[in-house]
Formats: structure tokens, C-alpha cells, sequence
């Protein structure tokens, strides 16, 4: 989870440290807690700072669920972005490379359980403000695969075919149900057993027949 919230490295952040520990203690917090039940105080204790540390780099809960949710994509999207320069530079087939770009996916949200509980569940039960940011964060999904299918279909016009935006954001809703199930059965770890389903997925979406 460190890896996936930690903003130690952002200059922007005074006290990164810290403020990644508070980060990482709403996360551990909700899952044993939901968003709902978790208060500063829980947060506090978990990250084993006072409720006046707490405060001084967060307004309140809501805030501080926001930025665990932004930062957290910006590290799991970072890495899809680098395994797909990878397999590009590895010259893998494109079937490979989708399965090379999702098994990266699925190993950055295995890697963070707390976080992923945060980013799919918690989230939905945070209010307006944190459910538009999660349609946001799911158009950037959309946009990714997007850009990389409209890739794969240059260089492959005999096997991949154009697809329109609204069948990318049907296939990443069914993803996003797939690792979903796991998150719920605590089993977030496993989320790697899934990439062959998650990647026929998204073969089936563009593949030319």
C-alpha cells in the first residue's frame, strides 16, 4: 500500500511522511470501519499521530479520502502507462501487451488491498464530491484504453478494429466488477488469477472478426 500513497517525493507536500502515514491509516481505518463509522480520532490512532496533526494537512475525512483516491490512481495509472511502453519496446504480439498492461493493473491493486477497498467501495459511500471524482478517474481508465486500443488498431488494421468510447466504459464497468468481487471477498491479493479473464475481455472488445 506505501507504494500507492506515500507522497513523500511530491515537493508540493510539507511533511510527506506524515501526511502518507495519515493517508495510509483512513485506508487501514475504512476497511476495518467503513468510510461512514471512521472519524479523525480512528485516524489519528491508526497513523499514530494526534487529531491536530491530522487536521493540519486535512480539512476533514471527506478531504482526506479524496486525496488517497487521487493519489492512488495517479500511481496505478503510472504503472500501466509503464508496462505499456515495456511490452511496446518488447515488440510483444498485441494480445501479449493487452495481457502485459492488465497483469500490471491487477498486480498494482493486489499490492494495496486497503487501497483498492478505499478506491472501489469507500468511495461510492463518501458523498457527490467523491463520486464525481470517481467518474473522473474511470473516464481516465476509459481514455487510456481508448488511446491504447486506437494504437493496436494502426498498427494491426487487420486484427484490431476501432470501437466507440461507450463499449471501452462497458468493458472497464465489467472489469471493474471483476476485481470488485474479489475486493469484497477480501481476496484482493488473487486479483493477478484474474488477468486471462479481464484480457479476453477486452480481446473480445476489439479483435476484428
Amino acid at each position: 500500500m506505501r507504494d500507492l500513497v506515500d507522497p513523500a517525493d511530491d515537493p508540493e507536500v510539507d511533511d510527506g511522511h506524515r501526511r502518507g502515514r495519515i493517508l495510509r491509516a483512513l485506508a487501514t481505518s475504512m476497511v476495518e470501519k467503513g468510510y461512514q463509522a471512521t472519524t479523525i480520532a480512528d485516524i489519528a490512532r491508526a497513523g499514530r499521530v494526534s487529531k491536530t496533526i491530522v487536521y493540519a494537512h486535512f480539512r476533514d475525512k471527506e478531504q482526506c479520502l479524496l486525496e488517497l483516491y487521487t493519489r492512488s490512481t495517479d500511481q496505478v495509472l503510472e504503472t500501466v502507462r509503464r508496462a505499456q511502453d515495456e511490452a511496446r519496446r518488447a515488440g510483444l504480439p498485441w494480445r501479449e501487451r493487452l495481457r502485459s498492461v492488465i497483469g500490471a493493473y491487477l498486480a498494482a491493486l493486489a499490492a494495496g488491498p486497503e487501497v483498492a477497498w478505499a478506491a472501489l467501495v469507500e468511495v461510492q459511500a463518501a458523498g457527490r464530491t467523491a463520486l464525481a471524482l470517481r467518474r473522473k478517474v474511470i473516464d481516465r481508465y476509459v481514455d487510456l484504453i481508448c488511446s491504447f486500443a486506437e494504437e493496436l488498431a494502426t498498427e494491426h488494421p487487420d486484427e484490431v478494429r476501432p470501437v466507440p468510447r461507450q463499449l471501452v466504459l462497458a468493458a472497464v464497468g465489467g472489469i471493474n466488477e471483476l476485481i470488485l468481487t474479489r475486493v469484497e471477498r477480501n481476496e484482493a491479493e488473487r486479483l493477478p488469477d484474474d488477468v486471462d479473464a479481464a484480457t479476453a475481455t477486452v480481446v473480445g472488445l476489439l479483435e476484428r472478426r
